[in-house]
């Protein structure tokens, strides 16, 4: 059992959206649950026997846990306090600020990454902010981790120093060839010194999901870095997209929480391949947990 966390900013204007609350699993306890069984699953004790109510409040709380990890990862790194094993601490009340709201969490299939050891791609569909909080976490317990951004965070004061901290890659979204230019030499780069790369190759959240809009870069750089690609299939609409601002959405803790770990893809299967492997374990997974397809 964790000591007490205070997930509320020092910022008095924003004490008022947030819990302080006990973190019944602690970070710890989450990376070595699914390093040793691949598999994570809300414990009854670790959430209300009901879920709370759907409210603008509830939403609004959510909101400002997400604000307060990036707050929390710029203050560390500001002061030089800041690197991996901290991304993954502060990201983690992501999933507990969920699980406190009512939310079941669940992750599987994490084996089959336990058992491979070196750097890898990851590729994962992308529904909303919930999962590229949740993920540093989450992938963090196989080794570094370096994910692919839209390069304005990485303009953002504080934020974009410590986005660069952790090696992150930024892109544009407006220059395709750049893009590819800039994931496949940075990524190269990144996973030759041990950091694996997860992208979300949809490009922006999408709560259909179309494997028209899911691109092969990822498979791409996996060949010519000569590394495996990992498919990820994320089930978060309990975060939904927002009406004005897109990242904070409503949030229903009626709906579950899922993360899938697909198989690990060896690069000598080829880009097509492997782009298409991964393509059928999202779709999959879509399908059986019950979600839209185009």
């Amino acid at each position: 059992m964790g000591r007490p966390r205070f997930l509320c900013s020092p910022l008095p204007q924003l004490s008022v959206f947030c819990y302080s609350f006990q973190i019944m699993t602690t970070c710890k306890e989450f990376q070595e649950a699914l390093r040793t069984t691949g598999h994570y699953e809300t414990a009854p004790t670790n959430r209300p026997s009901h879920p709370a109510r759907i409210s603008t409040l509830n939403s609004f709380r959510y909101a400002f846990t997400i604000l307060h990890i990036v707050y929390q990862c710029a203050i560390k790194n500001l002061f030089r306090r800041f690197g991996y094993a901290q991304w993954a601490e502060v990201c983690m009340a992501s999933v507990a600020f969920a699980e406190k709201l009512g939310g079941i969490v669940t992750f599987e299939g994490f084996e089959q990454r336990a058992a491979y050891q070196g750097p890898v791609v990851y590729v994962a569909n992308h529904m909303s902010t919930l999962e590229t909080m949740v993920f540093p976490t989450t992938l963090l317990s196989f080794g570094k981790l370096s994910i692919v951004l839209k390069a304005s965070l990485d303009k953002m004061p504080l934020v974009g120093a410590s986005t660069r901290t952790v090696g992150c890659i930024g892109i544009s979204r407006k220059n395709a060839r750049e893009d590819l230019k800039t994931v496949l030499e940075e990524g190269a780069k990144r996973l030759a010194g041990g950091s694996s790369v997860l992208l979300f190759p949809q490009g922006t959240r999408q709560a259909i999901f179309d494997s028209k809009h899911f691109n092969s870069l990822g498979s791409k750089l996996a060949e010519r870095a000569g590394v495996p690609i990992v498919p990820l299939a994320v089930k978060t609409d309990f975060l939904q997209t927002g009406k004005w601002i897109k990242d904070f959405g409503p949030v229903d803790p009626n709906k579950p929480i899922r993360f899938a770990c697909g198989p690990v893809l060896l690069p000598e299967l080829g880009a097509r391949k492997m782009h298409e492997q991964s393509m059928a374990f999202i779709e999959g997974k879509i399908k059986e947990w019950g979600l839209p397809m185009a």
